[in-house]
């Protein structure tokens, strides 16, 4: 691997002229860049596909993905209603590829939503949305007061809601995409300035027979518009020479599920697991029938995670303590109403707390369930850094 200030060839596998890794001096000479990278267009329709080829320019450090028109209900709309799936997981898989590495990025809209709360630590305190048979909630909705779940007049759609009444109800949701793991060093940023570089975005749709029911006399438009927008660093000459940070590694962040989960303790093998990988954080969520549970203690029993035979270096005695812990973390009740948990290793300090994936070998996710979920599914999500190929 090349060392910081020496000329290198090869930069996270494609070819790179006259670069040099040199942090000290890139910071001071770059310029953060926002600009298109798909501009405001229809979507290809619920249970399709958006792909888009990025632009290869400068240093890609993040995407903001934003979903935005309308739903427009008539009829008689008894019978209608929404899922627990919308409208975080309107995006049911959002995919980035860059420079060989086909699986940076594989989340859904809800594992994104989940990040950006804990990573950024975006507030959604005081952010009144309907979720269920609560017409206003306002803690842990993961929401912020630009997002627009559906609204008509005084009417909202939200997770689990039924649809109040006739009316054409806005959407407005943005989702960001951390392609960097940290958007100040931008380590894990993607190097973008080469005509070898293929940088992709896909995203898939949900189907509307999961995101909702359209009751028998109801009828349903689906106007939705997406677009995608760019935070990209430009990559200085200084002293003849072009500069970048240290991108010696790549940012991860794929998701999982299984369906292998009942009552009483269980194992969930983390896979993708190996010498080089540094695990960051690590989201869970259960789905009982059609809803998720909220990390409590009425839900969970031990959680925690485990590797070799037995190490269990971290347990929480119940889901109401984790819950605690991680609204202490980042300032947002993610488990309460999404049940979302999360067992996190970089945000004191990443350098002594993160997880060598390469000394922990059967690294594995204990999660206790108190009672037999129906029809369940066991969702979780890994951000990870690892080596890239750096060559000289």
């Amino acid at each position: 691997m090349s060392q910081v200030g020496q000329p290198i060839s090869v930069l996270q596998g494609v070819q790179a002229q006259n670069v040099v890794m040199d942090p000290a001096r890139f910071y001071p000479a770059t310029r953060r860049l926002r600009f298109p990278m798909k501009s405001k267009s229809a979507i290809t329709g619920l249970g399709s596909t958006d792909s888009t080829t990025l632009k290869q320019t400068g240093i890609i450090a993040a995407l903001d993905v934003r979903i935005s028109g309308t739903l427009v209900w008539g009829g008689t709309i008894t019978g209608s209603s929404m899922s627990w799936r919308w409208p975080l997981e309107l995006i049911k898989a959002l995919r980035v590829s860059a420079n060989g590495q086909a699986n940076l990025i594989n989340v859904s809209g809800l594992w994104l939503k989940s990040l950006q709360m804990t990573q950024e630590r975006t507030n959604d305190r005081g952010v009144s949305k309907a979720m269920g048979a609560v017409t206003a909630v306002t803690q842990g909705t993961l929401a912020q007061n630009c997002d627009d779940w559906g609204t008509s007049g005084a009417n909202q759609l939200g997770p689990g809601v039924t649809v109040p009444a006739v009316g054409t109800y806005t959407v407005d949701l943005k989702f960001r995409v951390p392609i960097a793991f940290d958007q100040r060093t931008l380590l894990g940023a993607v190097f973008a300035q080469t005509a070898q570089t293929n940088l992709t975005c896909d995203i898939d749709y949900e189907s509307q027979a999961n995101l909702l029911t359209v009751g028998g006399a109801a009828t349903l438009a689906v106007n939705l518009n997406s677009e995608i927008s760019g935070v990209v660093y430009t990559i200085p000459s200084v002293g003849g020479q072009f500069v970048v940070p240290d991108l010696s590694a790549f940012h991860q962040f794929v998701s999982s599920s299984t369906n292998a989960v009942a009552q009483n303790e269980n194992e969930i093998i983390l896979p993708g697991t190996g010498i080089g990988r540094q695990l960051m954080r690590v989201f869970f969520q259960t789905w009982s029938s059609s809803a998720p549970l909220a990390v409590n203690e009425t839900n969970y029993g031990n959680l925690g995670w485990r590797y070799g035979g037995n190490d269990t270096p971290e347990i929480y005695s119940n889901g109401s303590l984790l819950r605690h812990v991680n609204e202490d973390a980042f300032g947002v009740d993610i488990g309460g109403q999404w049940g979302v948990g999360c067992h996190d290793f970089c945000v004191d300090w990443a350098l002594r707390d993160a997880v060598d994936e390469g000394s922990t070998s059967d690294l594995r996710l204990v999660a206790t369930l108190q009672s037999a979920p129906t029809t369940p599914s066991f969702k979780y999500a890994q951000q990870t850094v690892f080596a890239a190929p750096v060559g000289a």
